[in-house]
């Protein structure tokens, strides 16, 4: 009789997986196939060893295969160090220690200057202290640090400075004033060391494990290079804040009131990054060696032809177009140096502090450069002055994050892709801008129709640009009240989302226009209820209903919500009417924009209008009015 396993292909089932489906398939395989040759299944028999033996191989490669394939998922890995590298390719850095966040309010003396009726706050006297200030609590002697610059000359809507009279002189008229600004503050301590580089070595890395370590706060080498920690090694540009004063921007510096920093694009050969590994923080730089970064390379017929591999002119030769564009160092790598690292560390739940507690200032670097030199003693008096107190209690503070915080973050970091790609992206990220750089408080994006149609190439033909955007925007003055955007905030705006539109986008800069209405309302009070109490109540109800926080640019008026508003007010019985207004008139303080409020009233809904704009109520105290009503 032929032997069956010469004759036919063997069928071989790959769906058991554990031990008892492979032995059972082996079993199987071997009657199948081999039903001649051995037909002892007994469990003591020698052949029964060998197929355990080849079952046990394989539920143990199957094991290993399954384990290996669930730590490369996020959502099923269990090991840290799968974890934190899956993160890391998200874009992902994991937090070590957490510091806790507080509000500490800052202070200084003002002297008063002026006479009689005209005393007010000598201004030059107004401090700037440098970033890097810390503080101590009284409670375990936990040590905050204040990471901005503090400018008690600057005073706008978001960086506000509060003055108030400290003291009297014998004749009753204020010599002192209390300056009082308020600034986020971290548990933190700036520690350092020196890591000594030979000779060049590309992608240069060491490690920092210490207990409680925040994160690297800077690294300068033996020449007093700065080096700046950047998200990925391949990007060149930073960030750079510099003081808007005429040196740096004749025609921004107009705007330093407003604006008192200017956003700067810097290019950064010498950056490096940090990853957060299964224990400690891991330093990296780049490759380069040269001090001249190729980030600068343009492609060049002698460049591109040298991409080709053969050497040879060949014209039909596929080419990689971004081989001679893109950088290959991925910047400077340090040698022959003593790198000098400062890095934090703080944080944990003891750092969680009480209220009223951080009061002593360890180290601080005021500028005193701009108070006058005619009183040495006054100008000592001002320095010392300064005080810190935190009026809540500082929160936040944590351990390092576990295993699942660090999975479900890194899942939020890979939807929000760090780039402005949809409306509601770059919309955020103009709300996102520091407001050191000037504030944005309102932004409306549509399409610029306009450029859409009108955009030629240099022949004159007219192209099409779907991508072209007008962004509008509107700030806020120091009363909260909207205005229109200086030059200086959009030349930072433009400088900040550079780094985040995309290459193909085109966004306008426009100014939304503002349009100031009034509100007059009667109300009916129910029986056995103060009609004024209730009149007031109404008022206050529309004033919050109308906060200029809840509104945004082409935002309509909707009548029913009014009424909703009032109605929900206790005591209200009935509104019979609701009339809103327009108020244009520039004297008295109200933007130029006249409105027909009527014309754009449709189905009992305020449109508005086709250029984007923002309804406001500029003097809520004055242009709400309301009376009571009888039958």
């Amino acid at each position: 009789m032929a032997d069956i396993s010469k004759t036919t292909s063997k069928e071989i089932r790959y769906l058991g997986r554990s031990f008892d489906d492979l032995k059972q398939g082996l079993i199987d395989f071997a009657k199948t196939y081999y039903p001649n040759t051995y037909n002892d299944f007994n469990e003591a028999s020698p052949g029964m060893m060998f197929v355990e033996m080849a079952a046990y191989v394989g539920d143990v490669l199957n094991y290993y295969i399954d384990s290996q394939f669930k730590e490369s998922l996020i959502l099923h890995a269990t090991e840290k160090r799968s974890v934190m590298s899956i993160a890391a390719a998200m874009g992902y850095k994991p937090k070590l220690s957490v510091p806790s966040i507080v509000d500490l309010d800052v202070f200084q003396l003002l002297p008063a200057s002026g006479s009689g009726t005209s005393v007010v706050p000598d201004t030059r006297y107004a401090t700037k202290i440098a970033a890097g200030v810390r503080v101590r609590s009284s409670v375990d002697a936990i040590e905050f640090l204040i990471q901005n610059p503090i400018d008690f000359s600057i005073n706008n809507v978001y960086d506000p400075t509060t003055i108030t009279v400290y003291s009297l002189d014998n004749f009753g008229a204020p010599n002192y004033y209390l300056a009082k600004k308020t600034v986020k503050a971290i548990s933190a301590v700036p520690v350092t060391t020196t890591v000594d580089v030979g000779s060049v070595t590309k992608f240069f890395k060491f490690k920092l494990d210490v207990e409680n370590l925040i994160g690297i706060d800077s690294i300068v080498d033996a020449d007093n290079n700065t080096w700046y920690e950047v998200p990925y090694l391949a990007q060149d540009t930073i960030f750079q804040r510099v003081e808007n004063i005429p040196f740096n921007d004749p025609d921004a510096a107009a705007y330093s009131g407003e604006t008192p920093y200017l956003l700067k694009l810097l290019r950064v050969p010498r950056r490096f990054i940090t990853r957060v590994l299964d224990s400690g923080l891991e330093v990296q730089f780049g490759s380069g060696i040269s001090t001249s970064p190729d980030e600068e390379l343009l492609a060049t017929p002698e460049n591109v032809s040298v991409a080709l591999p053969t050497g040879k002119d060949d014209i039909d030769f596929p080419i990689d177009p971004v081989g001679p564009v893109f950088t290959g160092t991925y910047g400077i790598a340090p040698s022959n140096t003593t790198l000098t690292v400062t890095y934090l560390i703080g944080g944990g739940i003891r750092s969680n502090v009480p209220s009223n507690t951080i009061n002593d200032i360890t180290s601080i670097d005021i500028d005193t450069t701009s108070f006058p030199n005619i009183n040495p003693t006054l100008n000592q008096t001002i320095r010392d002055s300064v005080a810190v107190n935190n009026p809540i209690a500082a929160n936040g503070g944590r351990s390092s994050e576990t295993i699942d915080e660090v999975r479900q973050n890194a899942l939020a970091q890979l939807a929000s892709q760090n780039r402005a790609v949809t409306r509601e992206d770059y919309i955020i990220r103009a709300y996102a801008m520091p407001n050191v750089f000037g504030s944005v408080a309102k932004v409306f994006i549509t399409p610029d129709e306009q450029n859409n149609i009108s955009t030629s190439d240099n022949f004159g033909d007219t192209v099409a640009n779907p991508l072209a955007l007008n962004m509008y925007m509107l700030g806020y003055d120091n009363n909260k009240n909207l205005v229109n955007v200086n030059r200086a905030v959009k030349e930072n705006l433009k400088v900040y989302l550079s780094q985040y539109r995309m290459l193909t986008d085109s966004i306008n800069f426009r100014d939304a226009y503002i349009v100031n209405i009034g509100i007059d309302f009667d109300v009916v009070p129910l029986r056995n209820f103060n009609g004024n109490e209730v009149l007031l109540n109404c008022v206050n109800a529309l004033k919050e209903f109308f906060n200029i926080d809840m509104w945004e640019i082409n935002q309509p008026i909707v009548y029913s919500d009014i009424l909703n508003v009032l109605l929900s007010v206790k005591g209200v019985q009935t509104i019979p009417s609701v009339t809103i207004k327009n108020l244009n008139d520039e004297f008295l303080g109200y933007s130029n924009v006249a409105y027909n409020i009527y014309e754009a009233t449709k189905n009992n809904i305020v449109y508005p209008s086709l250029d984007p704009c923002i309804f406001e109520i500029k003097f809520p105290n004055n242009d709400i009015k309301g009376r009571i009503a009888t039958y």
